[in-house]
């Protein structure tokens, strides 16, 4: 890799970062948030799920149009955009402010990830599993200092100062301006006029190894999300405080970003289908310790099962990305988007559950779903034809 594609690395991973950052702040904040608004269990389970879904759902659009047109564009807006709107959630004194503050800040979260994807990729195309595995763990690892940031900043003022960290989400847009990769715009302008047609006819070519790509990611995404969102009231039930809570987040996260880094060398060595398998079948036991167990062993288990749980994630986006090679940021947007909005709704449908069987019970029942879905690995291509495959059909000259 050159100096110029390190460095573009190194940025578009910051703005990963940041972005990621200001995600995760709502979840240690939702017991402090539910009693200020006088919210009930429904209407807390909604936000996050909505936070994702807005950012979500439209990424294939953005990713569509970022192929097309500019991803650089796409790639600069979303972290200003969601920086500006997110660090607003403590300040919102209605329930229609907070989630319009959700809903802005989740399109600008939208906006970055695909667009942030494909280039990172294009940095590194020989190595693409270990560059997106660099860029993803950037973002878990931004998501995971976000409890412990937002908390620190809560516990030394108050809840309505959450914006002292808008001033992070212009420094990555600034950073991203100067230095993330150009536009070909020879490759967009020749893609424009039989756009939809080409993805379609991509789309149709692959469509089983991608849909096997799409569940594995919807799984996992969805025992992420229940977990981000459950786990701060498991352990206020517990009687751990705002920090404390603050504090075993950001280690599941961060251990999320290890396992995001690991599993791309991982599978860079040994295929994304044993990696697929041994997670799936690591994830429900170690879950299930976490949610039901006490004490060091219960913490051990959720750290570990961060660890593993997203280790997968980058690996999927870049098999995504070469099985379909012309359309980087589309197919980014629909495991690092689609996926994910499809996933985030987890926690609003367990929460009838939670009545029942109490926020463990849910929790460690839902872990058996990412081991299920393991198996459709199975109908993804070996890495070695994928690798071929993609060499053959890209539409960057090697670098």
């Amino acid at each position: 890799m050159s100096r110029e594609g390190r460095r573009a690395l190194l940025i578009l991973g910051f703005g990963h970062f940041v972005n990621d950052l200001h995600t995760s702040t709502l979840y240690p904040l939702l017991p402090l948030i539910a009693r200020k608004l006088h919210l009930s269990e429904a209407e807390v389970f909604w936000l996050a799920p909505l936070l994702n879904f807005t950012s979500s759902l439209m990424q294939p659009v953005y990713g569509f149009l970022a192929d097309r047109y500019s991803r650089r564009a796409f790639a600069i807006a979303g972290p200003a955009i969601a920086g500006s709107f997110l660090s607003l959630i403590g300040t919102a004194t209605s329930y229609g402010m907070l989630l319009l503050f959700l809903i802005l800040g989740g399109i600008g979260n939208g906006a970055f990830h695909p667009q942030g994807a494909a280039l990172a990729a294009r940095t590194h195309e020989h190595r693409r599993r270990l560059a997106l595995s660099t860029f993803s763990s950037s973002g878990t690892l931004g998501f995971a200092l976000g409890p412990l940031i937002i908390t620190a900043i809560v516990a030394a003022t108050d809840l309505t100062r959450t914006y002292l960290l808008m001033p992070l989400g212009w420094l990555a847009a600034l950073l991203l301006y100067r230095y993330s990769p150009r536009d070909d715009w020879r490759e967009q302008s020749s893609n424009r006029s039989r756009a939809l047609a080409e993805l379609a006819g991509t789309l149709r070519r692959v469509w089983r190894p991608m849909l096997s790509l799409y569940v594995i990611t919807v799984s996992r995404s969805a025992m992420y999300v229940m977990t981000n969102s459950y786990m701060p009231f498991i352990l206020t039930q517990r009687g751990y405080g705002l920090r404390e809570t603050g504090g075993l987040l950001t280690a599941y996260l961060l251990a999320g970003a290890c396992g995001s880094f690991r599993g791309g060398a991982f599978a860079e060595r040994f295929g994304g289908r044993w990696l697929t398998f041994g997670t799936g079948v690591l994830i429900p036991l170690l879950f299930a310790m976490a949610a039901l167990g006490r004490g060091p062993l219960s913490v051990a288990a959720l750290i570990a099962g961060g660890f593993t749980l997203m280790s997968v994630f980058p690996v999927n986006v870049a098999t995504a990305q070469e099985l379909a090679p012309r359309e980087t940021s589309t197919v980014s947007a629909l495991m690092m988007g689609f996926a994910w909005g499809v996933g985030s709704m987890a926690p609003a449908l367990g929460e009838p559950l939670t009545r029942t069987f109490g926020f463990e019970g849910v929790l460690a029942a839902m872990a058996t779903f990412p081991f299920a879905t393991s198996l459709l690995a199975l109908w993804i291509p070996e890495d070695r034809a994928l690798a071929l495959s993609s060499r053959a059909t890209s539409p960057h000259p090697a670098r």
